[in-house]
């Protein structure tokens, strides 16, 4: 007896359901073929898989190992299809990927412009967001690759680590702060400040910091970008927090003084977040070039 996908795609209705009527009403189909359906699994594996009762059925141990087991099987099996469709067909491949604001200011567009040049096929549509707002897009399959906080926990998804780096507070060289080695973000508080357009995440992040101490930056003025910062920031006008690579990058052409926070969490570390089973080949090369390693693999029982 073969695995059926059709028997596994109605036994996650009826996982989802509890009920064998209302599974093969969605179905649909008749009950009693949704009755055979479900015995031939049970045959197959050998084991029973719902435990049958007055109002329906729930998942035995065996049943919730195959529910989690199909549904990568079925999302993996439609990846490939959808894959080598393309393949057939002569359709561009895109590969969607999302990161917080220092992944697609600071690391990303290297990276991303070195695999594009030998990928003359593949597109890749990148946006940005904050971490938090990244997860859910990967586990609704709506984007494939996500950079995130490496401090935030995430379950059932894949991470590797991706890069370090830390929030610096960047002042014109002449400023009373340029002097410091090092500086708490408790001592900024009453600064005017540059800041970024309250649509980007690491602003967002900034301000909240604030908060949680009482208090409301004082944004003498929002720009769009890191550069434009670094701009206002070097004639005077206030001070400005960036990632220090990008400060270092920018400091010769602004006049700027970079200083390093000793605050715990203006140290960065992001991650790289995607569905294992899921993920395409393009995909996955990409993921190689982020990486810096040979292609990554699909594991045992992901799809290929």
């Amino acid at each position: 007896m073969r695995l059926d996908f059709v028997d596994l795609k109605f036994f996650l209705l009826l996982a989802e359901a509890g009920n064998l009527t209302v599974a093969a009403e969605r179905a649909p189909m008749a009950l009693s073929a949704a009755s055979q359906r479900l015995k031939k699994l049970e045959q197959l594996y050998g084991v029973p898989l719902v435990e049958r009762h007055s109002r329906g059925v729930t998942l035995t141990e065996a049943g919730e190992t195959l529910r989690l087991h199909a549904k990568g099987l079925i999302r993996g099996t439609e990846a490939l299809n959808d894959e080598m469709g393309r393949l057939s067909s002569g359709v561009r491949r895109e590969i969607r990927v999302c990161g917080n604001t220092m992944a697609t200011s600071v690391f990303l567009p290297e990276r991303l412009g070195a695999f594009l040049a030998s990928e003359p096929d593949v597109d890749v549509r990148l946006t940005e967001r904050p971490s938090r707002q990244i997860v859910p897009l990967i586990e609704h399959d709506e984007i494939d690759i996500g950079v995130i906080d490496g401090s935030l926990g995430v379950e059932r998804l894949t991470l590797l680590p991706f890069a370090r780096d830390r929030l610096v507070l960047v002042c014109a060289a002449g400023h009373p702060l340029a002097r410091r080695a090092t500086v708490a973000f408790a001592e900024l508080l009453d600064e005017p400040f540059v800041g970024l357009v309250p649509g980007i995440a690491m602003q967002r992040f900034i301000e909240g910091m604030a908060q949680l101490k009482g208090h409301s930056l004082r944004i003498r003025v929002r720009t769009p970008g890191f550069a434009s910062l670094a701009a206002i920031v070097g004639s005077g006008a206030g001070v400005g927090i960036l990632p220090e690579r990008s400060a270092r990058q920018l400091a010769p052409a602004h006049g700027l003084a970079a200083i390093a926070l000793t605050d715990p969490w203006a140290e960065r570390e992001l991650k790289l977040c995607f569905k294992e089973e899921v993920l395409g080949t393009p995909a996955r090369r990409l993921l190689s070039t982020l990486l810096g390693t040979r292609e990554v693999r699909p594991a045992d029982g992901a799809a290929r």
